[in-house]
């Protein structure tokens, strides 16, 4: 189970899957604002953290040497990052940049078991996917910023499953709190069920279904197979 307020963003936004995130209440100072998103990871030979951006870039600090987490589990963890670019024409797939600031940890969970009568034991009720940089498949992640109500009484659970026939698909369930205030939520999915492609594909398609505020909707994403 998870509780949303890690990284809660109080909206007054209508509920539509394909909303751009640019509505901004605030003015933030750009250096402080996540610019990426990234997963904190650990180099086992000599202890060094780093971050995988994407399914193929990594970004260094080589001034940053503390877990920036919980010291004693440093598992890798998904987050919302502000860095700077040492050389923003640098296209290696190793980049130096300096963090600024490391925000709180995006809820990360593996995905749930194929089991009987899933809408009743998972919950099904209704959410909207965010068209937003923060929904993104990649390093073996589906990442979603999504969008409902929030009551704030309950604590709402998100779970996603592989189906038989390869599709993915967004459980939701508000226990109750399915009214209140409108407000968004980030949640990543290490993709542990989907397989590795039997023909050797770098890439393939893979498919989200969820039950939005209007009918059941759906995304594909290109997916790489994560080693």
């Amino acid at each position: 189970m998870m509780a949303f307020a890690a990284i809660l963003l109080s909206t007054a936004l209508s509920l539509q899957s394909c909303d751009d995130d640019d509505n901004n209440y605030l003015v933030i100072d750009p250096a402080y604002a996540p610019n990426a998103m990234v997963t904190f990871k650990t180099n086992p030979e000599n202890g060094q953290v780093y971050m995988q951006l994407n399914d193929s870039v990594t970004l260094v600090d080589k001034d940053y040497k503390q877990w920036p987490f919980n010291a004693t589990d440093k598992k890798e963890v998904r987050a919302l990052v502000s860095v700077i670019f040492d050389d923003d024409n640098d296209k290696s797939l190793q980049r130096n940049v300096h963090i600024v600031n490391v925000f709180d940890t995006i809820r990360t969970k593996l995905m749930s078991p194929v089991v009987n009568d899933m809408e009743k034991a998972y919950g099904d009720d209704p959410v909207e996917i965010v068209n937003s940089w923060k929904t993104v498949c990649e390093d073996g992640y589906l990442t979603l910023h999504f969008r409902t109500y929030f009551g704030g009484m309950k604590i709402h659970t998100l779970r996603l499953v592989r189906l038989s026939d390869g599709t993915l698909r967004l459980y939701h369930d508000a226990n109750g709190d399915a009214k209140g205030a409108v407000g968004d939520g980030i949640i990543a999915f290490r993709l542990n069920d989907v397989p590795k492609p039997e023909d050797g594909s770098k890439y393939e398609d893979i498919t989200l279904k969820w039950n939005s505020f209007s009918g059941e909707k759906s995304h594909t994403f290109k997916y790489k197979y994560r080693e």
